[in-house]
């Protein structure tokens, strides 16, 4: 029965060896190049071992898409994604208005150990 209401009110209870074990699939870098083709943004990932790609038509977009990515690549349940908010893509401001300026052509950018950084 509460099982059953955590369910209709869209809780999401994860055990802790759960989150450990996908905690430590994540990786604990991340380097993000980009390039803007019209009017899509085109995206090389690089984290651990993996690389690939992704677009999308906004910074917004952009964003979220390399976060899916990753946790599809690293096979992390989407109920589970909340749980990862510090190992998420996150350019801080000053990335993310490059991100939105149609000026700049191409950038790379890192996340390190909890930390986003620019590379260049």
């Amino acid at each position: 029965m509460i099982k059953q209401l955590i369910q209709k009110l869209h809780f999401v209870i994860i055990d802790h060896e759960v989150y450990e074990a996908l905690w430590n699939k994540l990786p604990k870098e991340i380097h993000v190049e980009w390039v803007r083709d019209g009017r899509h943004l085109v995206g090389k990932v690089r984290a651990d071992d993996f690389t690939f790609m992704t677009q999308a038509e906004s910074a917004e977009e952009f964003v979220e898409m390399v976060n899916d990515s990753l946790f599809a690549v690293y096979e992390i349940p989407k109920k589970y994604f909340r749980f990862f908010s510090d190992r998420r893509f996150v350019p801080n401001k000053k990335q993310f208005k490059r991100l939105n300026d149609a000026s700049v052509r191409k950038s790379k950018m890192g996340f390190y150990k909890k930390k986003l950084v620019s590379v260049s």
